[in-house]
């Protein structure tokens, strides 16, 4: 996605992965993608574009099937957390240091 929209339809989504758009809602449906809508057409953002991106690199490049794909997505999100854990620990211990140093 070259260009600088917010958002993009679900046939510009379709267009830029090459795969038909019936293909993109069934993706959102089967992954409880909340997708915001304009009126009657779906707007994905950037973030959206990129979920849906790793789905269909997960199925069609490395193979997987759907439940495989929501494993996967599933312990990405787990790591994600735990990594957000050390961070917030982190920053603590900084405005700990900070407040210690004067």
């Amino acid at each position: 996605m070259k260009d600088m929209k917010l958002f993009y339809s679900t046939e510009e989504v379709a267009q830029h992965f090459e795969v038909a758009p019936s293909k993109i809602r069934y993706y959102e449906r089967e992954f409880n993608l909340k997708i915001q809508t304009r009126g009657k057409n779906k707007a994905f953002t950037k973030k959206d574009i990129e979920k849906i991106g790793e789905i269909i690199a997960l199925v069609d490049e490395d193979n997987y099937t759907l439940q495989g794909v929501k494993d996967q997505l599933k312990s990405k999100k787990v790591k994600k957390n735990d990594n957000q854990g050390v961070i917030d620990r982190l920053t603590y211990v900084k405005e700990v240091l900070v407040k210690i140093r004067g």
